[in-house]
């Protein structure tokens, strides 16, 4: 388990940007690709992309976007609204890191529309979910809270049920923080907090997990039987087809998360072999498992690289390559910290409230 508070929320951001490193040179590949060439993916590699310099172990936009959801949580000092959010897209973003979809909605949120709104009509991904880890810190121990927070912030850049599943993997992130949890209950925990569809795709996912002994095994079945084919509308083609939503990221993220038993490295691992939107799978499910062992318990050469390759995204954001993810998770530490006396002063206000 974690040794300590800053050391579970470090392990939470820093494998979120290994899983993201580790996956984007494969990213859109089927699993049996990566087979072929690669067998597992267990070491960075060069990429291109035109959001990222795809140098080995640099993040993409899965993980500029998590960051930019930390920064607006340490200006507030604690939870956040998608208004708060809003605030950094248009003081921080840089949209040459972003696919197209954050593009929109920048262009949106520059326009003067209402962030609660945004997310309305956004192309069907998981863009909401592969950045919701912060608000399951900020919400450490409390899924209930994660879960409606996370809905909300959602409607910055998703809706339906890519909103909805960026709620449940918030509430998972806030469980792996709870003292004693593990990955089981962190699995219930996200079980419990989805809305229907969602609910559905992790059942019958997880009744693959649990009637596979590995995740090869589960691999297959899952290829075989559960692809989301509704997108894309257009040009879509049966012997071959991409999906990035959360009705496939986030039951896909449970599965790994149990058929590995919760260890943050092989999570890492299975997640950008799975093919498909790996980057975002590995870094979500190494953003939980991280979260829940810290990182005392992930590979020592993969957080030197990953903190090494993306200085100059700091200097960049804060204008100091020192401001890394380590930096990051103190300063997330600070805000709850702020959260808990806002707790606090909660408390005394209903203490005197049920006097009366």
């Amino acid at each position: 388990m974690a040794k300590d508070i800053s050391d579970a929320v470090y392990g939470c951001l820093i494998a979120g940007a290994i899983g993201d490193a580790l996956g984007a040179p494969v990213e859109g590949w089927y699993y049996t690709q990566i087979r072929e060439k690669y067998g597992k993916v267990e070491k960075f590699m060069p990429f291109n992309t035109e959001y990222s310099d795809g140098t080995p172990g640099s993040i993409t936009d899965d993980s500029v976007l998590r960051h930019y959801l930390c920064l607006a949580i340490v200006e507030k000092g604690g939870r956040v609204t998608p208004d708060d959010y809003a605030n950094i897209w248009l003081k921080k973003l840089n949209p040459n890191r972003l696919w197209v979809n954050e593009k929109i909605v920048h262009q949106k949120l520059r326009i003067g529309m209402n962030p609660w709104d945004t997310g309305k009509g956004q192309p069907p991904a998981g863009c909401a979910s592969m950045a919701i880890a912060p608000i399951g810190i900020i919400n450490a121990g409390n899924p209930d809270q994660a879960f409606q927070d996370g809905f909300n912030i959602a409607f910055v850049n998703q809706d339906d049920v890519n909103r909805d599943g960026a709620a449940t993997l918030a509430a998972g992130v806030a469980e792996a923080f709870s003292p004693g949890a593990t990955f089981d209950s962190i699995l219930q925990v996200m079980s419990a907090h989805c809305t229907y569809i969602i609910q559905r795709a992790i059942i019958l996912t997880m009744d693959i997990a649990y009637s596979s002994e590995t995740v090869d095994e589960f691999t297959e079945k899952y290829y075989d039987k559960m692809l989301d084919w509704t997108w894309p509308s257009r040009g879509w083609k049966k012997d071959r087809f991409f999906s990035g939503s959360s009705i496939e990221i986030v039951p896909i993220v449970m599965a790994i998360l149990y058929l590995c038993q919760g260890d943050v490295n092989q999570c890492l691992i299975e997640g950008a072999s799975f093919g498909r939107d790996c980057d975002t799978i590995s870094s979500i499910v190494g953003s939980i498992a991280g979260a829940l062992h810290g990182a005392n318990a992930i590979r020592q050469e993969w957080i030197d690289t990953s903190e090494a390759a993306n200085a100059g995204f700091f200097d960049e954001v804060a204008g100091d390559p020192e401001k890394n993810f380590r930096a990051m998770a103190y300063q997330l530490v600070e805000a709850l910290e702020k959260e808990r006396e806002k707790t606090r002063l909660r408390l005394d206000t209903l203490s005197k409230i049920l006097r009366t």
